[in-house]
């Protein structure tokens, strides 16, 4: 039988389920917690409900799995952080949480298998998906800070890593929430360091670093995108191709510089470079 909607998915509801849980046993975390753990294992688990409702709506079957694929990653980074939390909080029992993202993480992979049999490569000429070039950035950052040695005299303790874990997962989401929108977006242009385009839904939105946070702007109306234990010290935006005249889509590079509050002297350089799908002219 077809299935109407995503809200018939039992890996949908089953992740429903979780973001329950999760909301639960975060609910027992200290106040020190809110813009760390609590922050980033509240926004893990919405990504992964949000990108297999949001995939099932694509049309094209390989966006489908390529969002699936996104919500598997969310999965494997709210299991990290329940790690470190059953570590840091033994006195909380996490043990429904990690067994229903255990059931999320099987029903995603077995999915994900049956719409793509074949077992996916990386292909040059189709270049990097927006989470593949995170990840190998990120890993290339930590490698170059560790060979510097400020980053591992500066992490000693533990609360000072899992900052830095928690202060990267959330630039990370905040970039996947800039690059769907800028994705469909058109006009773009920037302005004193600030990007500024118009959205599918035909609002103007603008995107810029302002007090050490990313701050989006949308019909004047603004909030932060990133969490209050993050320090951007770098934000800067690249246009390519944006005159309507040249026949090709606007191409944009975003470079980040971020670092976190209890992990001083830590920085971490991040760089992508988004296409909009929209053929301006």
């Amino acid at each position: 039988m077809k299935l109407e909607s995503f809200k018939q998915l039992t890996v949908w509801q089953r992740s429903i389920e979780l973001v329950k849980e999760i909301y639960r046993v975060t609910g027992q975390f200290p106040k020190s917690e809110l813009y760390g753990l609590i922050s980033q294992m509240r926004r893990a688990v919405i990504s992964i409900s949000s990108n297999i409702a949001e995939g099932y709506k694509r049309k094209n079957l390989g966006e489908y799995v390529q969002f699936l694929s996104i919500a598997d990653a969310s999965c494997a980074e709210l299991e990290t952080q329940l790690i470190i939390s059953k570590d840091l909080y033994n006195e909380i029992d996490f043990s429904r949480a990690l067994s229903l993202l255990e059931e999320v993480q099987k029903m995603l992979i077995s999915l994900i298998r049956k719409l793509n049999p074949k077992p996916s490569t990386l292909n040059p000429k189709n270049g990097f998906t927006i989470v593949e070039l995170l990840v190998a950035i990120t890993l290339f950052s930590v490698i170059v800070a560790i060979a510097t040695g400020t980053f591992v005299q500066s992490l000693r303790t533990q609360r000072g890593v899992t900052a830095l874990i928690a202060a990267n997962s959330n630039v990370s989401l905040a970039m996947e929430q800039m690059a769907r929108e800028i994705r469909t977006g058109q006009g773009f242009s920037l302005s004193g360091g600030e990007l500024n385009f118009t959205n599918a839904r035909g609002q103007a939105v603008a995107y810029r670093l302002r007090n050490e946070s990313i701050e989006k702007a949308v019909n004047g109306e603004t909030g932060v995108i990133t969490a209050a234990n993050v320090r951007v010290s770098k934000l800067n935006f690249l246009l390519a191709g944006e005159s309507p005249a040249d026949g090709f889509p606007t191409k944009i590079v975003i470079m980040l510089e971020i670092g976190a509050l209890e992990a001083a002297g830590a920085k971490i350089n991040l760089q992508t470079v988004i296409s909009s799908r929209i053929l301006e002219g």
